[in-house]
């Protein structure tokens, strides 16, 4: 059943990206529609792509399921902590955060029933994760992966390598984020220019150092990560929760403006404890982890 779901989801993801270039390249905008501020057919692409690898990847793991390959129970399962983590966060978002008012009166009336349904499709995907992260980690289940030979647990836990795996992945990605020249937030501070590359560079250092280290089971790397994600928690408690909430959120769209319309009024996301909640959650659970597996390190 996890590999036909699988192979579904890998099908819905391939029609997406179809719909996505489709959209990118031949629908004609309105004519009265104001200029993007963003090359739309780059994006796109960019975005169909990302979305053919996510079909590749999901599409192989339900064969592998199938044929009983070891290393299909660990894929599905980081696609499991990925699915759960972002659907449980999109189920808050579509519950909680404002959307924008709509002239339209009826569309108005049905908004709350779009909102229940969206959450209500989260909420599946979450409980599909949650149900992929108890399957696969069931002792017979992985019996039945090792086929006739006995089951070998390798001496880095599995939890382990995917946080190693997450800091190294965050790491190449505030990379990119330096590169594109992003404000940084930091205790509710905006930092832009030069300050936000020294930012992103030395965040983005320490999670590859820590990263690199975790995967070879260094202790000075597990409490380096643990002082890490807390640090995290709280720059993100305190730029969410804070008084300056509001000022810092108009100082990360001005530093933005190829991402908005010109002339675009955008409203205040919110509500912020959502954000925090989110921020804390992201940052805890590999905290969890990284406390509870200690007699793994040398």
């Amino acid at each position: 059943m996890s590999a036909v779901l699988t192979i579904l989801g890998s099908a819905m993801t391939l029609l997406l990206a179809g719909l996505m270039l489709l959209a990118g390249f031949f629908a004609q905008p309105p004519q009265d529609a104001p200029p993007s501020p963003m090359p739309l057919k780059p994006v796109m692409a960019v975005m169909a792509a990302f979305l053919v690898a996510l079909t590749a990847w999901g599409i192989s793991t339900a064969i592998a399921i199938f044929l009983r390959r070891r290393w299909a129970r660990i894929s599905i399962l980081v696609f499991a902590v990925l699915l759960t983590f972002i659907s449980a966060g999109g189920m808050l978002a579509i519950l909680f955060v404002q959307l924008p008012a709509t002239p339209n009166n009826d569309a108005a009336r049905f908004m709350p029933v779009v909102r229940l349904v969206i959450a209500a499709f989260y909420g599946a995907l979450t409980a599909i994760g949650v149900w992929w992260l108890v399957l696969f980690n069931r002792s017979r289940t992985k019996e039945y992966f090792a086929g006739q030979g006995p089951v070998i647990e390798s001496a880095r836990p599995l939890s382990i390598s995917l946080i190693a795996w997450y800091m190294l992945a965050g790491g190449v990605f505030m990379v990119l984020t330096a590169v594109l020249r992003l404000p940084a937030m930091l205790f509710g501070v905006v930092f832009t220019g030069w300050l936000a590359l020294a930012v992103y560079a030395v965040w983005a250092a320490a999670q590859i150092y820590l990263g690199t280290g975790l995967l070879s089971l260094q202790h000075r790397a597990r409490i380096g990560s643990i002082a890490l994600f807390c640090f995290g928690a709280a720059n993100g408690v305190i730029s969410f929760v804070g008084p300056s909430y509001a000022e810092m959120m108009r100082q990360m769209q001005i530093a933005m403006p190829r991402l908005f319309l010109a002339g675009a009024q955008t409203a205040v996301p919110g509500p912020r404890w959502v954000f925090a909640l989110l921020t804390m959650a992201g940052c805890a659970v590999p905290t969890f982890f990284l406390v509870r597996r200690r007699p793994a390190f040398h």
